[in-house]
């Protein structure tokens, strides 16, 4: 008789004694040896599931990761064009999208409730105000310069080249105090992150959230740069107070360049052949298409941050 045999005939009240003693005992041992092994299988399958879940990044938290390196390049280009900083524009507005989804994510949405993970959201979404006051005084000082181009065209088109000198200056003086601002807010201080876990979820959302602030500040800087630091200054004591005015970083603007150095030749009546001055009529329509695309581009910038910091002022009022 087989094993199972001998042992159905056992537990179904056959008489053991017509069962040899040994083999009754190897098949009790062989029995609770195949239950012994399934609880451990079952026991493996249920450890193996509990831990199939790393601590993977989501998804959009990659995507996130990804559009804050494309923004960082194009910040710390030594050589951003308008089309580029116009771009990046664009690139803000991929990640900003992105945030908005993690915040709302349940398991995010629940964390962001408890207290100490409150205060630094609520922390960041009243820095975010600061750029939301830094885009508003850079569409000012966009108007101003479109202003100044269009007086500088106004003024190539009536022959008053020496009044063209005054006004390059006025656009470089326009944009100081901006570029002051941005680098205060640059420079201010946030409060550590210690309280939350690292690499926790909400600890990512908090990251992002300063780090998407910081690449937006970043760059309405580079705004800036294209707007006065490609000068470079003419080789006269005249023009000393422009190279004082700018960072070391150079935004390549070779229109502008060519304006400047036409601007501070007519101050002196030289060079004032009518090629010449057409092509710097060229270059200043050039230069006030790029500052309207630039002004799109902020004024875009302006509602997609107020439509990022809706989701977390809904999550921390519900």
């Amino acid at each position: 008789m087989k094993l199972c045999q001998k042992f159905q005939a056992l537990i179904s009240g056959v008489s053991c004694e017509s069962i040899p003693s040994q083999h009754l005992h190897f098949t009790l041992f062989s029995y609770l040896t195949r239950k012994r092994i399934q609880a451990l299988r079952m026991q493996m399958a249920c450890h193996l599931r509990s831990v199939s879940l790393p601590t993977r990044p989501h998804s959009l938290v990659l995507k996130v990761d990804k559009e804050l390196q494309k923004l960082r390049d194009c910040v710390a280009s030594p050589s951003s064009t308008a089309e580029m900083i116009c771009n990046a524009f664009e690139g803000i507005r991929n990640l900003n999208e992105c945030i908005e989804e993690l915040v709302c994510l349940p398991s995010n949405r629940n964390g962001l409730l408890h207290t100490q993970q409150k205060k630094l959201v609520e922390e960041e979404l009243e820095r975010s105000v600061e750029v939301l006051d830094l885009c508003g005084k850079m569409r000012d000082t966009l108007a101003t310069r479109k202003v100044h181009i269009q007086d500088l065209l106004s003024a190539l088109r009536r022959g008053r080249y020496a009044a063209m000198a005054s006004k390059v200056q006025s656009c470089i003086r326009s944009v100081k105090t901006g570029d002051k601002d941005i680098k205060k807010m640059m420079t201010s201080k946030h409060g550590p992150l210690s309280s939350i876990k690292e690499n926790s979820d909400l600890f990512i959302v908090v990251r992002l959230l300063r780090e998407s602030r910081e690449i937006t500040a970043s760059l309405l800087q580079s705004v800036l740069s294209f707007l006065c630091n490609q000068i470079v200054r003419p080789k006269s004591s005249n023009w000393s107070f422009v190279s004082k005015a700018f960072n070391k970083k150079k935004v390549a603007c070779e229109e502008w360049q060519e304006v400047a150095n036409f601007a501070f030749a007519s101050y002196s009546c030289k060079d004032m052949d009518n090629e010449r001055v057409s092509r710097i009529r060229k270059q200043l329509q050039t230069l006030e298409a790029n500052i309207e695309g630039l002004e799109n581009g902020v004024d875009f910038l302006f509602r997609r941050l107020i439509q990022t910091r809706v989701a977390p002022l809904n999550v921390l009022s519900s």
